[in-house]
């Protein structure tokens, strides 16, 4: 009877984050179209706030923490909260809050509804774009012309389709047939066709290859650097991270191979050391810092000339957490999540670390990284999570699912 009631709870506990999760999702995603001057500010701000408040809610009334897990959220928690008041980025207060009350959650159901939620929204606001009911933002550029349909920028539209393939690529892991890779192939087709954005057309053509030598990696045990690219995707995070931010901090016009890296990146070593050297590095991150993108109605400035001269963007979005939110909180999220990934590979469970070495990739150049509304596999961090260890063939058998922390054979 106990063991009943139990599952009954965990279940409306599941269903009850689930349906607060979408309505959130959808709030955010929202804004990051051209739907966002139809959608009332105070509004965004009430959703925010009531999901805070939920989650609180969720975690005190039912989760069972051990006292070392409770003083391990608690001083998260006092952590993001100051470097929210210190930075002004309201939005990691109920980022962190998703990802804590995630205990007891499936993250196959959060990806599914991610999946659903800003797929719908997105196919929503491309309609909406073609019809004339919202701006459809477009470059007129030397590789051609560059579309958002619907969204506040052409790389944050590249960005979402990304997002979506990988958690589309997340869910196909239980049963998965080559056809499957076709809605990923189109995603690729329509990034680098009609937004021309290389950093997510590379990070896209990342996922895929790494998501197929995670499937067929027992096929194919003969070739050698199969395994260790696997066993050690874990450390893609911190390599990537330190990548990223060293060039920054070493970038010299007067070196030809730095010069030569910072065109073919867009400026954004220079861009980035810029920052560096006009705001440093502070222990919980600094106020606001003032950027000028070409987002939204300011692409105006980029069309009329302005934006070349006046154009300041953190696109890195490790850059921007080491800048803005501070040396401390980038350890720790960086850290976290890597210590995460590496239990996974202790597991023999390769399919999540395969898929964030293609989002650290994507991350280098893109400033996303924390937000839900693109990366919602932050939240794998304490949701519910199944060990796949499928065989390969034309159709996979049924996985093994494993609890969290037990180890398994994948022979």
């Amino acid at each position: 009877m106990k063991r009943f009631k139990w599952r009954c709870l965990v279940q409306n506990y599941q269903a009850v984050y689930l349906m607060i999760f979408a309505v959130y999702l959808a709030s955010v995603t929202l804004q990051t179209t051209t739907f966002n001057v139809m959608y009332p500010h105070k509004l965004g701000v009430l959703v925010e706030l009531a999901t805070l408040a939920a989650m609180f809610g969720l975690i005190v009334g039912f989760q069972a923490l051990t006292p070392r897990q409770i003083i391990g959220e608690v001083s998260l928690l006092a952590l993001v909260t100051v470097v929210t008041l210190t930075s002004g980025a309201h939005y990691l207060l109920p980022t962190v809050m998703l990802v804590l009350a995630a205990r007891q959650v499936s993250f196959r159901r959060i990806m599914q509804v991610y999946l659903a939620v800003v797929g719908s929204i997105l196919l929503l606001a491309f309609i909406a774009a073609e019809i004339g009911l919202i701006k459809n933002i477009t470059f007129v550029t030397d590789d051609g012309v560059r579309q958002s349909f619907g969204v506040v920028y052409t790389t944050d539209f590249a960005a979402h389709i990304f997002y979506i393939c990988a958690a589309y690529l997340y869910l196909q892991a239980r049963r998965f047939r080559l056809v499957m890779l076709i809605p990923a192939l189109l995603g690729l087709v329509v990034i680098y066709q009609f937004t021309k954005t290389m950093t997510d057309t590379i990070a896209l053509l990342v996922l895929i290859s790494g998501y197929l030598v995670y499937v067929y990696r027992r096929k194919h045990q003969h070739v050698k650097w199969l395994r260790p690219l696997l066993r050690y995707s874990f450390l893609t995070l911190p390599i990537a991270s330190g990548l990223m931010i060293g060039l920054s901090n070493i970038f010299n016009y007067q070196d030809k191979l730095l010069a030569t890296l910072n065109d073919a990146l867009s400026t954004r070593l220079a861009l980035g050391q810029n920052a560096l050297l006009a705001y440093g590095v502070k222990l919980f991150g600094q106020s606001p810092i003032p950027i000028n993108g070409w987002g939204g109605d300011r692409v105006n400035t980029f069309t009329n000339g302005v934006g070349l001269t006046t154009y300041f963007f953190i696109d890195s979005s490790f850059l921007n957490m080491l800048i803005s939110y501070g040396l401390l909180f980038t350890v720790v999220v960086l850290a976290g999540i890597t210590w995460f990934l590496y239990q996974r590979t202790r597991q023999n469970d390769y399919l999540l670390p395969v898929i964030m070495m293609a989002i650290a990739i994507s991350s280098m150049f893109d400033q996303h990284f924390l937000e839900v509304t693109y990366n919602s596999f932050i939240l794998m961090l304490f949701a519910e999570l199944p060990s796949y260890h499928t065989t390969v063939g034309a159709a996979f058998d049924q996985p093994i699912v494993s609890p969290r922390g037990a180890l398994t054979d994948e022979s």
